[in-house]
């Protein structure tokens, strides 16, 4: 399943232009980049009539993201990020009624599922405060790629994940000066049709105070993903706190 181009093409020109005419650049070139874990647990349903995700086993799991981030002086130009999410959990479950995944039917009785939903941001933003105050406006678009997949009575269907999505981007944090530790959240939202994507974060970091600027970052992350498209039929959403390692010179 794939989303029109039109839809990124315009939504990615028109949040340039709107955030262009009020951005300031960074004065200097910075690198940021970071690996982490999520453990995410898991609520909602899938497939249509659908099944919920405590009824396909889904309980909670560790999911990986890693990211690096380049600033730049260049006026108009945005600052980019790039991100790889990892979000993929292999369950069995028992079903108390009928699942369809792809016009195939299982249930009820025991079934194993294996859902992919890793997906991989492209960030495009611009520096609107940066002093202890920051705040990122801008926007990302998302390439989910992965699949859906059921498994009972010797039969198994996959459905493939291919879907392209432009979404709001906003960031705000805080730096306590001088002490290394700073405080924010991240969002990222899209709604269209009876669809919606989003994500939100809060998180609290610290730089240590060495030669390398290396720290650590704890948080709470929110996601939800309902896409009604074709043969793509979720409505998932993930929460947890995640864990991280931070890079930045």
């Amino acid at each position: 399943m794939k989303l029109l181009s039109p839809l990124v093409t315009r939504s990615l020109g028109a949040m340039s232009l709107i955030i262009a005419s009020h951005a300031s650049a960074d004065t200097i070139f910075g690198i940021y980049a970071g690996a982490g874990s999520w453990q995410s647990e898991y609520s909602g349903s899938a497939g249509d009539p659908s099944a919920s995700m405590d009824e396909l086993g889904f309980d909670k799991n560790n999911n990986t993201f890693y990211y690096v981030a380049l600033e730049h002086p260049i006026p108009l130009i945005p600052n980019i990020k790039l991100q790889q999410n990892d979000i993929s959990s292999r369950q069995t479950g028992t079903l108390t009624s009928d699942f369809i995944l792809n016009n195939e039917s299982f249930g009820p009785g025991s079934i194993a599922t294996d859902f992919d939903l890793s997906y991989t941001d492209a960030v495009l933003y611009y520096e609107i405060l940066d002093n202890w105050l920051n705040l990122d406006l801008g926007i990302t678009v998302r390439k989910y790629s992965g699949e859906l997949q059921a498994r009972a009575d010797a039969r198994t269907d996959t459905v493939d994940v291919d879907v392209t999505l432009p979404l709001g981007y906003a960031r705000f944090q805080f730096d306590l000066p001088l002490t290394g530790f700073s405080a924010g959240v991240e969002a990222n939202i899209i709604k269209y049709k009876d669809n919606s994507v989003s994500d939100y974060s809060a998180k609290i970091s610290y730089m240590f105070d060495s030669a390398l600027d290396l720290g650590l970052e704890v948080g709470y992350k929110t996601a939800s993903i309902k896409i009604d498209e074709d043969d793509v039929i979720t409505d998932i959403r993930l929460k947890g706190p995640y864990a991280a390692a931070i890079f930045h010179f």
